[in-house]
This record gives structure tokens, sequence and C-alpha cells, in this order.
């Protein structure tokens, strides 16, 4: 997903959930004009991974990772939830949110 103002003044900042390439993004949308034409990313997974922290353990529990979805991204959030948690441990880092938020490649 990609916001880009085309006059020339701030955008607001939002909360969006994003499917790209089967794989879950859960998007802070830092929207600015882009006054260069540069792209510039859209989505900064560290500030996502923060807001939805909670608890500010420095790991998204499975209802934290939930918390502000829309009822079509729930559908399959679980099943996300366990596919990012490499480690199994119940909770993503900043490292496999991080991982979780990566275009899936192309063929898989």
């Amino acid at each position: 997903m990609r916001v880009v103002s085309r006059i020339n003044r701030p955008m607001t900042r939002g909360v969006s959930s994003v499917m790209a390439g089967g794989l879950f993004a859960i998007a802070v949308v830092v929207a600015s004009p882009v006054a260069s034409g540069a792209d510039k990313p859209a989505i900064d997974p560290e500030k996502v991974f923060k807001r939805k922290d909670a608890d500010g353990d420095g790991t998204l529990s499975l209802e934290e990772f939930k918390a502000g979805l829309k009822e079509k991204a729930l559908e399959n959030a679980d099943r996300r939830f366990k596919r990012v948690d490499t480690d199994g441990n119940g909770t993503l880092s900043l490292e496999e949110f991080k991982a979780g938020m990566k275009p899936k490649p192309a063929g898989t």
C-alpha cells in the first residue's frame, strides 16, 4: 500500500492493515508529500510494532497482533501469527514481525 499526496501539504498518519503477497502487514501509513518524486517507503515496521506493543515488553502477543485489524484480516490472523512466530514461543519479536512484512518470494 502506498499513500502519496498529490498536493504539497502534510497528510495525517493512520493505522491500516495491508495484505501483500499472501503475507500480512499491519502498517502505520506514514504519508507525506513526495516532493522529489523518489520512492519512499509507506510502511515503518518499527513504528507499527511499537504502537501494537500495548504492554511495552518488546514482543507482540496474539491479542496485541490482532488489535485494530479489520474483520477480513482477522479471519487469517491466527494462522499468519503462527507462521511468522518462527521460534514458536507464542509472541512476535521485532525481527519476526519485520520478516513477516517482507514480500513473499515469487513462486512460493
